[in-house]
């Protein structure tokens, strides 16, 4: 089967959204199918050239995100389609919708892969971060984004519900982004502590809500114990800088490339995940399956708690009272944390990108066979 992959930034390799799908075409692949990707970068199969978008409030954010879209070419669309059997398009911008209305002319099935809630775009524009601009968003997603989609990739039911509860028309497939190898493989120490470590991976962005862990550390009663890294980087580092100074051990801040961010997660005992919206969270999914236990916060827009074993695993999104609690209960814990971490390694290996790849692609033959 020959599929086409429309994306805006497929070589990012910061972007959570590009890796997955770096990964999925790498697995189809070994499966045996021909893949080309339509994306910004010379070293597409088709490549079209970025979108500049010079609007104030968006280009800065967009600046800021490091994110590139992808200007729509429709003589390179056109070629690309005409090429393939399926196309799968895996944002909500221009180069998307626009090569989902050209296959459609041809007649070719299209897929859409569901990465981001609007809320993952309004979180950091505070004129849009209410109930009326996320509405406008899910709208706009749903009436010119996905328009021409026969079927919709969801990483989670999570999500496969919220979509139904807005009236989203198209079939629903729940496929994980899964977790790549290189995580359910990484070594763990041996011994919980030594010392005693907990990372927190993320952007440093409104969503994220990464304050929620820096003022549960003021309150955590083995704080001067505990080695807290935030891996990550983005718009809000001064502020979480001014943060780090108040607590009783400054915090480790940097962002740290895959390697060694998967050395480090061979170091840590837990991993925080304080994010309200998020889609699923690779990155926590990679920190369990590496051996970190997590904590996670629960809210409505959140996928990642249904990755949450047992209420010590999460914690009400924003509460730092309770994360604090939670940081405390695993620190004077250490023979459950220690079982708790070889029963999240054992779950990791039953969410590997193979075999997320593999009922992804026996869905793309279901709609290249009607």
């Amino acid at each position: 089967m020959k599929i086409l992959i429309v994306i805006d930034d497929y070589f990012n390799q910061s972007n959570g959204m590009s890796i997955s799908t770096q990964r999925f075409a790498h697995e189809y692949k070994k499966m045996g199918q021909v893949v080309r990707i339509l994306s910004t970068g010379k070293d597409a199969d088709y490549s079209v050239p970025e979108l500049k978008i010079y609007i104030p409030i968006i280009y800065g954010l967009i600046k800021k995100q490091g994110f590139h879209f992808a200007k729509p070419i429709n003589k390179t669309l056109k070629k690309a389609i005409s090429w393939t059997d399926i196309v799968q398009v895996e944002t909500p911008f221009p180069v998307s919708w626009r090569a989902a209305k050209l296959a459609k002319k041809q007649a070719k099935p299209v897929t859409g892969t569901f990465h981001i809630y609007p809320q993952n775009i309004t979180a950091s524009v505070p004129i849009l971060d209410n109930k009326f601009g996320n509405w406008c968003f899910m709208t706009f997603f749903k009436v010119k984004s996905f328009r021409n989609c026969d079927a919709l990739q969801v990483p989670t039911p999570k999500v496969a519900k919220w979509l139904r509860q807005h009236h989203f028309k198209q079939k629903l497939f729940v496929v994980s982004n899964g977790i790549s190898e290189k995580f359910i493989q990484n070594p763990h120490k041996e011994e919980v502590g030594h010392p005693f470590t907990i990372l927190c991976i993320g952007r440093f962005s409104h969503e994220k809500q990464q304050q929620t862990l820096f003022k549960a550390m003021q309150l955590a009663k083995h704080a001067p114990e505990i080695r807290l890294i935030f891996a990550g980087q983005g718009p809000l580092e001064k502020e979480y800088e001014k943060l780090a100074n108040q607590l009783p051990k400054k915090p480790i801040m940097h962002y740290f490339a895959p390697v060694d961010l998967r050395k480090i997660m061979s170091q840590a005992d837990l991993v925080v995940h304080c994010a309200d919206v998020e889609i699923e969270g690779m990155a926590c999914m990679e920190a369990f399956a590496s051996g970190c236990v997590p904590v996670i916060a629960d809210s409505p827009l959140s996928s990642t708690v249904s990755y949450a074993l047992t209420d010590n695993n999460r914690f009400p999104a924003g509460d730092s009272t309770a994360l604090a609690e939670k940081i405390d209960y695993w620190f004077e814990h250490p023979l459950e944390l220690k079982k708790m971490q070889q029963r999240y390694r054992d779950y990791g290996k039953t969410l590997s990108v193979k075999r997320s790849a593999k009922i992804a692609l026996g869905n793309l033959e279901g709609l290249t066979l009607k």
